[in-house]
């Protein structure tokens, strides 16, 4: 139902990339938005050192930061399998697989999680069928089959780390941030939380800047002061 296919787009810098997209998924507009579009702000960082993406989907995110920085290394978090194989699958079209380092994990503080994907019963999902523990369908119904996975997620690797990308439909508030010195990607409403809980997370450590509306999802910077 999902052949992937292999699919041209640029970096935030402009330089070609070849990605594997699933017709029928929102592939094509995630990898489009975090590489030609540059959602995440990346064409004006020149980073060394080691990168982490969480939340890394299908790669547009690694690939980006790969590509534009030759000398950085990465290390991507993806919890769900089918996402995990075009995240491979993409690294080894772009020359990549020495320097990105995958994990197949859920991000967290240790603890055991859900992780629901595979989503279907409705255009809405069947689109994001892939977006593990879509915001959007945070506890999804009957009307919404899905494969539900508990495991034990996976603390952050150690570091240091120059630059975190992180946008995983919650898991940003069981990872301890406070020692990453530059943060981009999205914060979500989930269990309750607002975008005041997520800044008094990083507020004694950080400048934030939020994007996006109050009530979330939204994206946000956050800077070492």
């Amino acid at each position: 139902m999902y052949e992937p296919r292999q699919e041209g787009f640029s970096t935030p810098r402009g330089r070609p990339v070849t990605m594997w997209v699933r017709d029928g998924t929102n592939d094509w507009n995630t990898l489009a938005s975090c590489l030609t579009e540059d959602e995440y702000g990346l064409h004006d960082l020149h980073l060394t050192g080691h990168a982490l993406d969480i939340g890394a989907y299908t790669g547009g995110v690694s690939v980006a930061l790969a590509v534009d920085n030759p000398e950085l290394l990465v290390t991507a978090i993806e919890p769900v399998p089918g996402n995990v194989e075009l995240l491979l699958r993409n690294l080894e079209a772009n020359d990549l697989s020495e320097r990105v380092t995958v994990y197949q994990a859920a991000a967290g503080d240790g603890s055991e999680v859900n992780v629901r994907y595979g989503y279907s019963g409705s255009e809405l999902a069947c689109h994001h069928a892939f977006v593990g523990n879509m915001s959007l369908l945070e506890e999804p119904g009957p009307d919404n089959p899905h494969t539900l996975v508990k495991l034990r997620s996976m603390r952050v690797p150690p570091g240091p780390f120059s630059f975190v990308k992180i946008d995983c439909e919650g898991c940003e508030w069981d990872v301890d941030l406070s020692a990453m010195p530059h943060i981009r990607g999205e914060w979500h409403p989930v269990r309750g939380h607002t975008q005041a809980d997520f800044l008094e997370r990083l507020i004694g450590t950080h400048e934030v800047a939020f994007s996006g509306p109050e009530a979330g999802p939204g994206g946000f910077v956050a800077v070492w002061r």
